[in-house]
């Protein structure tokens, strides 16, 4: 399940990070993410959520900041592949 967390996840962040720094924000994925895993009151998958969330931006998919005028949490940013990534 942790899996699919993360890749459902990482598609919200993608489609949130495209309609700009309003909706590329932590709280807005995380919202989202966990209405549709149906997670109100259930605080384990709420803390398996924020798990997963974390753990796209330790596996460098993510990063905090948006531009330079939103640099930091809770703003984000996709991490493009690099070639050695690759």
């Amino acid at each position: 399940m942790d899996y699919e967390y993360k890749e459902r996840l990482l598609q919200l962040a993608k489609q949130f990070y495209d309609r700009g720094p309003g909706f590329a924000q932590e709280m807005v994925v995380l919202r989202e993410a966990a209405e549709k895993f149906e997670l109100k009151g259930d605080k384990q998958g709420q803390q398996r959520l924020l798990t997963a969330w974390h753990d796209l931006f330790l596996e460098r998919k993510l990063s905090w900041g948006y531009d330079i005028d939103n640099p930091a949490s809770p703003f984000f940013h996709l991490v493009e592949p690099t070639v050695s990534q690759n």
